[in-house]
């Protein structure tokens, strides 16, 4: 396929799926839930599809050929010549722009979509209501979705204690418009999305993969300098190595060790699409409450509301004037109004009242509504962590793909950012979230039993084991923790006993301990 074709197809595709809009209600609906997985796991098959072809046409370098055929040097051609050339060499470049910015699109899309199938997986599952067999949906061909391989339909069932978020489906950008996604959020949800980007962005100090050396060497009666790159340092004696190479009087002057590092969520499009879905999500829960979630703040929400009227009177008001004008004529008219309502003295002063309330406002969104996206998705990834095994973390991409298996101390301790009134505000409707001031403690212990836990080959049930960490870490009770992860007490308390054993420290260590105090 020709690249313009292959372009003009991309753009049609992304855009059918911008005009598919994924409804909630068929999530809860378990023809609508198959339907809708299918749907758009068909859709990442596609993309991926488009985007493998588009790397084989260069869509991924696509100026080095405009930066590699520059034009020639002025004597040798006529300025006609150097003009026609230099039109040409802008058509090439808007041609490499449009192509990378389309593959940009193509990328949005697949990371989108990776997400919202992760969610998706993990709300529901099938059984066979004849062999009693459970699938997970991951797990089947496409074409096997409906019915089992013994004839009968499948069932879904929905996981009630799993970590997923489906709300947060709509408003990733599944099209790769995530561009006009940030220019629909309000100026507290745009804050809420930056935030959340510069948390997954956390980098760990990094594995040491290489090193560059200045090395001095004897040569001819005197000693000359030599850089040299040794990799895969980590399993290289490389004092023997430059020895070997130079000889045994080689001596290192200088030595700089190179880090891979890794972010919290490595994939820049999945750390965005994952702050667009939180921040949207957000900010339609809270456009369906706000006058709800002020009227129980404010003391007289009712003059807030008249003088929110007032203002967009005000602002629609038009006369045949522009610019400063029309705006200072704006403002008297604003002014005017107020004082007419009784809102406004007659030199124009708010009354005490609404404008407290007005700055309460301001504070309730700039203090709450804007921290509920980051303190959600700190409690999701805090959970998920707590839930699953460190090899489903490492094999499976699940509801957050591009997440670490594990997090450094340094990287943990970003997750100390939850808002207690904004846990307060979720938990008013029905969320199944507490407030713990150190999050860092309970995934760094999680992180500790599990490096023991290795090899051992225990069976645990990593629900009611992340739900008694909660509880042996936290000041939460264990009927509260049973209930986060829809646990037993049963459950619960027989993993805090398989976790109390684990850190229990051996007679060596207890007898060790005691010499040395």
């Amino acid at each position: 396929m020709e690249e313009p074709a292959l372009i003009a197809k991309s753009e049609k595709f992304l855009e059918s799926i911008k005009t598919h809009k994924i409804n909630l209600d068929n999530l809860i609906d378990p023809k609508g839930f198959v339907e809708t997985y299918a749907y758009l796991r068909s859709n990442l098959m596609k993309l991926q599809k488009i985007k493998k072809r588009m790397e084989l046409k260069g869509f991924k370098t696509p100026y080095r050929s405009v930066a590699i055929y520059g034009p020639p040097l002025k004597g040798e051609l006529k300025a006609e010549d150097l003009h026609d050339i230099r039109r040409q060499a802008q058509y090439f470049r808007m041609k490499a722009s449009l192509k990378k910015n389309i593959l940009d699109r193509v990328n949005s899309a697949i990371a989108s979509h990776k997400i919202a199938l992760g969610h998706l997986e993990e709300h529901g599952t099938l059984t066979c209501p004849r062999c009693r067999r459970v699938f997970k949906l991951g797990e089947l061909p496409e074409n096997r979705l409906r019915e089992c391989e013994c004839g009968s339909t499948l069932q879904v069932k929905f996981e009630e204690g799993n970590i997923k978020r489906p709300e947060i489906i709509p408003h990733l950008p599944l099209s790769g418009d995530y561009m006009v996604k940030i220019s629909q959020l309000t100026p507290w949800a745009r804050e809420s999305f930056k935030k959340i980007i510069r948390l997954l962005k956390d980098e760990k100090s990094g594995t040491i993969t290489s090193a560059t050396m200045i090395v001095k060497i004897p040569k001819s009666g005197r000693w000359i300098r030599k850089k040299m790159t040794i990799e895969d340092i980590d399993h290289i004696d490389y004092e023997e190595k430059l020895k070997q190479e130079y000889g045994p009087h080689a001596r290192i002057e200088f030595i700089q060790f190179h880090r891979r590092k890794s972010t919290i969520i490595n994939d820049r499009h999945i750390r965005t699409a994952l702050a667009l879905g939180y921040s949207g999500f957000v900010q339609d829960f809270i456009a369906k409450r706000e006058n709800e979630i002020l009227k129980k703040r404010l003391k007289k929400p009712q003059l807030v509301k008249r003088y929110d009227e007032i203002l967009e009177e005000a602002k629609e008001y038009s006369l045949p004037f522009t610019g400063e004008e029309l705006e200072e004529i704006r403002k008297r008219r604003l002014r005017n109004l107020l004082i007419q309502e009784g809102l406004a003295d007659k030199d124009g002063n708010l009354r005490p009242d609404l404008k407290s309330d007005l700055e309460l406002r301001e504070k309730i969104i700039k203090d709450i509504f804007s921290k509920i996206p980051i303190t959600l998705i700190l409690w999701d990834i805090t959970c998920y962590y707590l839930t699953t095994s460190y090899d489903r973390r490492s094999k499976y991409a699940g509801p957050f793909p591009g997440l670490g298996p594990v997090l450094d101390r340094r990287q943990s301790k970003t997750f100390n950012k939850m808002d207690r009134e904004a846990v307060k505000l979720l938990r008013e409707y029905g969320e199944k979230i507490f407030y713990i001031k150190n999050l860092q403690k309970l995934l760094l212990k999680k992180f500790e039993i599990e490096e023991k836990i290795k090899g051992l080959h225990m069976k645990i049930n990593q629900r009611a084991f992340g739900a008694a960490i909660i509880n042996l870490e936290s000041d939460i009770d264990e009927k509260a923790c049973a209930n986060i992860f829809s646990i037993t007490l049963n459950e619960l308390k027989k993993e805090k006993e398989n976790i109390k054993a684990l850190t229990k420290p051996t007679n060596k260590a207890r007898l060790f301990m005691e010499m040395i105090k």
